[in-house]
């Protein structure tokens, strides 16, 4: 299984403000939240892959590895992608799908199809990549809407869904959880859900 988790909220708290106005490494109060580390090492124990993908103003792809690298966590991914869009409406973020692909081809997994990410969403409705946040329309739509699974971080304290928010494309599969003790429990159903009888018949149930 790939995971791919969004950053603020997900796994680390918020800089003040909310938003990265300066690089996330300038921001000593910075922490990882509570259960990121036990669910990482849950999934890794398991042979899950993992990858972090977040909409980023000020910082980038290297100030998140650095981050990451000061919590500790940083072994555990092959991928950290930071768009640094926030700020730059010509850059592109969730919900696009292509952010979503390219870090299925810094994967080299075998759905990204070069020059055409709109070819992946078939080869991804088994769930074998799925996508952790708290964010409905940029975590769940955006991935969903780019042919990945997602689970949706529920808890108030961080949860963002609003009524305007579009609905999420199904299948793929949403599973909506707590917060992150409940994400290897989810993903492990995901597994049960790879491609097979049982994913064609909840699909069209």
């Amino acid at each position: 299984m790939h995971v791919i988790w969004d950053l603020g909220d997900t796994l680390i708290t918020r800089p003040p403000g909310g938003q990265d106005l300066r690089p996330l490494t300038e921001y000593p109060e910075i922490q990882l939240r509570a259960g990121a580390r036990p669910a990482l090492e849950r999934l890794a124990a398991r042979g899950c892959r993992h990858a972090v993908l977040s909409n980023t103003a000020a910082s980038t792809s290297a100030d998140v590895r650095r981050l990451l690298r000061r919590l500790g966590v940083l072994d555990w991914f092959d991928v950290v992608m930071a768009t640094a869009s926030e700020l730059d409406p010509s850059r592109p973020g969730k919900p696009d799908a292509a952010v979503f692909h390219q870090v299925l081809a810094a994967w080299g997994h075998p759905a990204a199809q070069e020059g055409n990410p709109a070819t992946a969403g078939p080869a991804l409705e088994g769930g074998d990549v799925v996508m952790v946040g708290n964010t409905w329309a940029h975590d769940v739509v955006g991935a969903t809407g780019a042919g990945i699974a997602a689970i949706f971080l529920t808890n108030p304290a961080i949860s963002v869904r609003r009524p305007s928010d579009p609905p999420a494309a199904c299948p793929p599969w949403v599973i909506p959880v707590w917060d992150l003790s409940d994400v290897p429990c989810a993903v492990q159903l995901l597994g049960h859900l790879r491609a097979g009888p049982a994913a064609t018949a909840l699909a069209n149930a």
